[in-house]
């Protein structure tokens, strides 16, 4: 009987939005292809006509791709253990997810944005981000997780966090200590660390 193919995730060779998916399989021990696209020229002729919403990441599995980076995040967690108890859970940790997500985006003046624009940007993600990171903060319970078992938006606050260092941002969040919890357990993993240590820029 032949094997079952194994499923593949399409991104580009950058963290992004296709890593916290990719942390999940790997904390999940979950084989999978790693599709990694070295550029936007390759995406634009090689890969976007067969994304089922013209954008990256998206994943296949089964014969199906599925797009979305939330939306294949939450499928790979609830398949491998990752996800709620229940529709409340489920929903409670979609909360926490898009609130993440929609800080990330705030990165991306002075990532990818104008020269003249970027001091600016950040300026205002120091303003900011505070205030986000302190709501998250009361999300979590004392034990460093949102729901009291370990749960997918722990990988994206790691990832999160891990942007927010890299752009000089990492006060933010100082005064986070559950958020530390929730940190140091992803970043301990074993798995994650050889992971990342393995696609390090």
């Amino acid at each position: 009987m032949a094997s079952e193919a194994k499923p593949k995730l399409y991104y580009f060779d950058l963290p992004g939005r296709g890593e916290v998916t990719r942390l999940i399989l790997v904390a999940a021990g979950k084989e999978f292809e790693d599709i990694r696209i070295s550029s936007f020229e390759e995406w634009t002729t090689k890969y976007k006509a067969d994304s089922p919403l013209g954008l990256a990441p998206y994943y296949e599995e089964g014969g199906v791709k599925i797009g979305g980076s939330l939306c294949i995040a939450r499928l790979v967690a609830e398949a491998n253990g990752l996800g709620g108890s229940n529709c409340i859970e489920n929903a409670l940790l979609s909360s926490y997810a898009d609130l993440m997500s929609d800080m990330t985006t705030k990165f991306y003046p002075f990532m990818f944005g104008p020269e003249d624009k970027k001091e600016e940007a950040k300026k205002e993600c120091l303003k900011n981000m505070p205030a986000k990171f302190a709501q998250l903060e009361k999300s979590i319970k004392d034990d460093g997780t949102f729901l009291g078992k370990p749960s997918w938006p722990d990988f994206l606050l790691s990832q999160l966090c891990q942007e927010a260092i890299q752009y000089q941002l990492g006060d933010t969040f100082k005064d986070c200590p559950k958020i530390g919890k929730v940190i140091a357990r992803v970043d301990s993993n074993p798995k994650i660390q050889e992971f990342r240590a393995k696609h390090k820029k």
